[in-house]
C-alpha cells in the first residue's frame, strides 16, 4: 500500500507520532511518504498526489489542528480519491469527528502502529478493513465503531521511528541541530489537564501506566539519525523522562555518553530529579532541565490540577539542579478557572522569581476536550458547554472571567512574564503595568522575549537554527510568521 502522511502547516516539533508509524509501516512492506502542504503550495501538493498515489492520505492531529487538516482534506477528496484517515490525540478523544465530516473515512484511536498495518493489511488483502480494531470506519453509509487493539507492552518489539520519512518530507526539521526523541510512553499521574487520565481510561486493565524502552534501543535510534543528519543537541520531551526502572538512568548515561556524545535536555517532575539522577544524567551530558511548576498557588496546583506537589519540594529540586550548573527552564500555566485567577497567578509569578530559573515559560491554560479541567471549567462557568474555543496558547484565554479587566490582566502578564521574572524589581508595579491597554505592544515584548530567552538563556541559539542550505533559514522565518499572523 501507498501512505501519504500529511501536515497543513509548518511544526516547530517534529512529528515523532509520524516517524513512529512509518517505521512500522515500512517495516511491514508499505511504501511511505510525509509531506508538509503549505511547503509544497497548491500545485507541487497535487503533483505529489497525482505521482505517488495514495491509497491512504493520513493526518496526525491535536485539536488545534483540527480545523485546518479537515479544510485541506476536504479540498483534496473533491479531486483525488483515496482513504482519509485521521489520528492523534483529538481523533482518540473525538472520534465523533467521523460522524459529522463526511470526508473522513476512518479515525485511530489510542495507539496506532500497529492498528495501521492491520488495517493495510486488511485493506490490500481486500478484507473487513472496516473492522480492525482501534479504528472507526465508515463503510457503505455505516460507521463501524471497533474496539481498542491492546497495548504493545514491550515497546522495543515495535519498528523503530523512520525519521528520515519526516525528513525528507520537511527538509526544514532535519536541517535543525536540535532533534527530539521519545525514551518511554505514559504517565502515572493524573493532572486535570493533561491527556494521559483520559488515555489511561481508555485501557483500563493495561498495566504499566508508563512504558519504558531500552536504553540501548534509544541510543540506538539516536545514532542512526547522527548518522545521516545534523545533531547537536537532543531533547526527550517525554512526560516524564526521569522517571525509570532501576538501572535504567545509569545504562542510559553510558551509553549515551560513549556512542552519542552530545549535550540534551530532558523534562520530570520535581520529585524525581534526586541528587544522584542529577549527577548521572549530567556526566552523560544533561544541560537543560524543563521542570514543570504550572502553579504557584498550592491550593489551586493540588485541587484544581490535581499535582500533588508542594512548593518546597519544587524549590529543593531546582536549587539541586541549579547547584550542578545544569539550565534550569520553568513551564508555567496562567488563567486558571477560578475566582480571582489573576492573584492565583501571581503566586505562580513570585515562585518563579524565588526559584532564579535560566528561563521561565508561561502558557495560558487551555481545557483540551476530554480532560477533566475541561469538564471543571463548564461547571464552574467558565465555558459554555458545547462552545467551540479557540486553541491558542498564545494570545488569549479561552475562558471567561469575573470582568474584562481581570481577563485583560491575566492575557498581559502571560505576555510579560518572563520579563518580570528577570527583572524582579519591577514586580511591584505588576498589577498596573498589567492593566493597561497595550496587548499588541505587549506582544511585541513577548514574542522578542522568547527569542531572547531560546537563543541566549536556555541553550546555544546553533542547537535550534538551521544547519544548511538558505532555503531551510527562509523557512525558519516564514515559520515565525506564521506563528505572529496567529489568532
Amino acid at each position: 500500500m501507498r501512505i501519504l502522511f500529511l501536515s497543513a502547516e509548518y511544526s516547530k516539533m517534529s512529528r515523532l507520532g509520524i516517524a513512529w508509524l512509518a517505521g512500522a509501516l515500512i517495516a511491514n512492506g508499505h511504501e511511505v511518504r510525509y509531506a508538509v502542504a503549505l511547503r509544497l503550495g497548491r500545485k507541487g501538493l497535487r503533483e505529489l498526489i497525482r505521482t505517488f498515489q495514495p491509497d491512504i492520505i493520513g493526518y496526525s492531529i491535536m485539536s488545534h489542528d483540527y480545523p485546518g487538516h479537515v479544510a485541506l482534506n476536504r479540498e483534496l477528496k473533491r479531486e483525488f480519491s483515496f482513504l482519509a484517515l485521521f489520528g492523534g490525540i483529538h481523533p482518540t478523544f473525538s472520534p465523533e469527528m467521523i460522524e459529522e465530516d463526511p470526508d473522513c473515512d476512518a479515525v485511530c484511536i489510542g495507539e496506532g502502529e500497529m492498528a495501521f498495518v492491520e488495517f493495510c493489511r486488511r485493506l490490500e488483502g481486500h478484507e473487513a478493513y472496516w473492522e480492525t480494531p482501534s479504528f472507526w470506519v465508515r463503510h457503505k453509509g455505516r460507521i463501524h465503531k471497533n474496539t481498542l487493539m491492546p497495548l504493545v507492552h514491550d515497546l522495543d518489539a515495535l519498528p523503530p521511528p523512520n525519521h528520515s520519512v519526516v525528513y525528507d518530507g520537511d527538509p526544514f526539521q532535519g536541517s535543525l541541530g536540535g532533534k527530539l526523541f521519545m525514551a518511554s510512553r505514559g504517565c502515572p499521574y493524573s493532572c486535570t489537564y493533561c491527556f494521559n487520565v483520559r488515555y489511561r481510561e481508555l485501557y483500563p486493565r493495561e498495566t504499566p501506566s508508563v512504558r519504558h524502552r531500552s536504553p540501548r534501543a534509544v541510543v540506538d535510534e539516536i545514532c542512526s539519525v547522527k548518522a545521516r543528519y545534523p545533531l547537536l543537541f537532543t531533547g526527550f520531551p517525554d512526560d516524564n523522562f526521569v522517571l525509570r526502572p532501576p538501572g535504567w538512568i545509569e545504562e542510559f548515561s553510558t551509553l549515551y555518553r560513549e556512542r552519542v556524545g552530545v549535550p540534551f535536555g530532558c523534562t520530570g517532575r520535581p520529585e524525581y530529579f534526586t541528587e544522584e539522577t542529577i549527577v548521572a544524567l549530567k556526566q552523560a551530558g544533561l544541560i537543560l532541565v524543563m521542570l514543570a511548576i504550572e502553579c504557584g498557588d498550592e491550593r489551586v496546583a493540588n485541587e484544581v490540577l490535581n499535582r500533588n506537589l508542594s512548593n518546597n519540594l519544587i524549590l529543593q529540586a531546582a536549587e539541586r539542579t541549579k547547584a550542578h550548573g545544569i539550565r534550569l527552564v520553568l513551564l508555567n500555566m496562567l488563567g486558571m478557572p477560578v475566582e480571582n485567577s489573576f492573584e492565583v497567578d501571581l503566586k505562580t509569578l513570585d515562585l518563579n522569581i524565588q526559584m532564579g530559573a535560566s528561563s521561565s515559560m508561561a502558557n495560558l491554560i487551555y481545557p483540551w476536550p476530554g480532560t477533566p479541567i475541561y469538564q471543571y471549567a463548564v461547571d464552574h462557568g467558565f465555558l459554555s458547554p458545547g462552545k467551540p474555543v479557540n486553541p491558542s496558547v498564545r494570545r488569549n484565554s479561552v475562558f471567561t472571567f469575573q470582568s474584562p479587566l481581570e481577563q485583560r490582566k491575566i492575557e498581559n502578564l502571560h505576555k510579560l512574564f518572563d520579563l518580570f521574572v528577570h527583572f524582579p524589581w519591577l514586580r511591584k508595579h505588576c498589577e498596573f503595568i498589567c492593566s493597561l491597554p497595550l496587548t499588541w505592544p505587549y506582544l511585541a515584548v513577548y514574542f522578542m522575549r522568547v527569542a531572547y530567552a531560546q537563543t541566549f538563556r536556555q541553550y546555544p541559539a546553533r542547537f535550534f537554527l538551521p544547519v544548511g542550505s538558505p532555503r531551510e533559514w527562509l523557512s525558519l522565518l516564514y515559520l515565525f510568521l506564521r506563528i505572529l499572523r496567529t489568532p
